[in-house]
């Protein structure tokens, strides 16, 4: 899906990811695969367990521009092919399935496309949150999802909060975008300011 959306707008089109273009957005998905996806693998896992990776700009742009070497039409090409194996195990799946998906979402979002949410997008939420968790207020999560999917996070005791939006909003939200519609919120006034003001970054 995502491919098709990148060829349907072309290499130039915007994206909600910053200053890149589709061609950039497409470089930096494909560069996850590389060496069979390993040190993807490695960053996943660690990032699914609350590590954080802020890599530098000059070392993205570098990964960007040696994929974009290949070409537009090659780089789709390669993401019709299946994903490594290691980018699709267990572990670092739901990791794999957000980190295109999101980016899908960018590009549709910034050029008036449709498109679908997975089954399992779900599924990392509770990545998502543990990411975050130091952005997060301290105190009990409950998030649940419009198909009554439910992860509670934190504390028993002390205060609590429930959040109650579809999965992609609820995604959206965690990866620092902006929800289509505002997640419902139940909570005492101090955490619920906290969470209408927390900016995830990713």
């Amino acid at each position: 899906m995502l491919a098709d959306s990148l060829e349907a707008v072309g290499p130039q089109a915007p994206t909600a990811c910053g200053d890149w273009r589709a061609f950039d957005l497409a470089a930096h998905v494909v560069a996850a695969e590389r060496a069979a996806g390993a040190p993807t693998f490695c960053v996943r896992v660690l990032a699914a367990r609350g590590v954080q990776f802020h890599p530098r700009q000059q070392v993205a742009d570098w990964v960007i521009g040696r994929e974009r070497r290949a070409g537009y039409p090659a780089v789709i090409s390669r993401l019709r092919q299946r994903s490594p194996r290691l980018l699709l195990a267990p572990a670092v799946a739901a990791s794999t399935l957000f980190e295109v998906w999101m980016h899908h979402d960018d590009l549709a979002t910034a050029n008036g496309l449709a498109h679908g949410t997975p089954e399992h997008l779900g599924e990392s939420i509770p990545l998502l949150v543990r990411y975050q968790a130091n952005r997060l207020p301290t105190a009990r999560l409950v998030v649940r999802t419009n198909d009554d999917h439910e992860w509670a996070f934190g504390p028993a005791s002390g205060p609590s909060a429930v959040l109650t939006s579809p999965a992609a909003d609820l995604v959206r939200w965690l990866a620092g975008r902006r929800p289509v519609a505002a997640l419902n919120i139940e909570a005492e006034v101090a955490v619920a300011d906290q969470l209408r003001t927390f900016v995830g970054k990713i």
